[in-house]
């Protein structure tokens, strides 16, 4: 049980943004997309792993991510892996990436059906730069610079603030993607990453 809820926090603080939306940015898998070049094996700029593959039976539009995190404990090294089911979806022109926990990694975990119903399922919103052969970028919203751009009133989302480090964005699919390309005109609100593949 303790292993169960440490996982599921761990995978809570995974990905650098701690901006998260309650709703997908669709509910429709006409408007999902695959792109190939996102399938392999990848390493950020802090030695993470991300292995990329897809969902079987969803052709192609589904994908499995499985982020493979190093951490230097004071006695020892150990591996953190979160795994997330993403899409990826076209708004306008711009690619974003819609990812979530793979809840199905944890279904044996022993914590009961009721606990396990009490888990609410929040969605990452990641904004897909650029696809090159052998590199990925990417976008995540920094939660500080989006708070400030709240607060100054410049923009003009639906939120709820859960703590005082993890934003809950409450805008619906159609909603949530038109707040997507209204926060393009702000920059400065994402923090950008390079992935670098790995050769086989």
């Amino acid at each position: 049980m303790k292993k169960y809820i440490l996982s599921i926090f761990l995978i809570s603080v995974t990905v650098t943004s701690c901006v998260r939306s309650l709703y997908p940015i669709t509910e429709n898998e006409k408007d999902m997309i695959f792109k190939k070049e996102l399938l392999g094996h990848w390493r950020d700029e802090d030695s993470a792993h991300y292995i990329v593959d897809t969902v079987a039976g969803e052709n192609g539009r589904i994908y499995r991510v499985a982020i493979i995190d190093l951490k230097r404990g004071p006695e020892r090294v150990f591996s953190d892996t979160s795994y997330f089911i993403a899409f990826l979806v076209n708004i306008k022109g711009s690619f974003f990436l819609d990812c979530s926990a793979d809840m199905e990694k944890f279904s044996n975990k022993n914590i009961g059906e009721s606990a396990a119903h009490s888990i609410l399922p929040t969605h990452y919103v990641i904004q897909l730069i650029s696809i090159e052969q052998n590199s990925i970028e990417l976008a995540s919203l920094d939660e500080d610079k989006f708070s400030a751009l709240l607060k100054q009133k410049k923009l003009n989302i639906h939120h709820e603030l859960i703590d005082k480090d993890n934003l809950l964005l409450t805008e619906k699919p159609i909603k949530l993607q038109q707040k997507l390309i209204e926060m393009e005109k702000f920059p400065s609100i994402f923090n950008s990453e390079t992935l670098t593949r790995l050769k086989n």
